[in-house]
């Protein structure tokens, strides 16, 4: 089957599908399908997330079209909204499924910041955290995969909070100067 050929305004259309009109249904797919796995694919990084996020939003439309109010907006920013939406809430499913394991299981803090190391999926990411000092790379790892505040990361570390706040500010520095410089020699390619 060929392009749907356009059907009308956005607006009309989710009046449409409202009533369960499929051709309406797929225009609006058409339209917006491209849109809204970008914006998932953006905050997510991972294509079968992002397609997951993509079926979730246009059932949604699909169920929900007829909740959709003009006065509240264009059809496009309802319909983006639900897909940013749906993203920020996959992302904090994936922030929970990594947070509780390590807060929960393991005891010692080189075995969260090995723990975490396994579970990074990109190899460059983990190249660079390795590169890091280890003081530098303990407190990242608590921090963005342990799920713990400053505060929490000093007193599990014995540490003072300034040092603490120095070693992730400081670390961020320079994983965003090593991953940017990774990400440039590979485009140059």
């Amino acid at each position: 089957m060929g392009p749907v050929r356009d059907q009308g305004d956005d607006e009309t259309l989710l009046t449409r599908i409202a009533r369960s009109d499929l051709e309406a249904f797929r225009a609006v797919y058409d339209r917006y399908s491209g849109q809204v796995y970008s914006l998932a694919w953006s905050m997510l990084r991972d294509a079968s997330v992002a397609q997951e996020i993509t079926q979730d939003v246009f059932l949604a439309i699909w169920r929900g079209a007829g909740a959709f109010d003009l006065g509240r907006g264009t059809a496009r920013s309802w319909i983006l909204s639900l897909a940013h939406h749906k993203s920020v809430d996959a992302v904090r499913r994936w922030r929970r499924a990594i947070t509780a394991p390590l807060s929960e299981g393991i005891r010692d803090d080189a075995d969260v910041v090995e723990e975490a190391m396994r579970k990074v999926d990109s190899a460059g990411v983990q190249d660079a955290l390795r590169a890091l000092s280890a003081d530098q790379r303990e407190a990242i790892v608590l921090a963005y995969y342990g799920g713990y505040t400053q505060r929490e990361i000093a007193d599990r570390l014995r540490t003072p909070l300034g040092t603490v706040k120095t070693r992730i500010r400081d670390g961020l520095l320079r994983l965003r100067e090593m991953l940017g410089r990774g990400v440039r020699e590979e485009t140059v390619r």
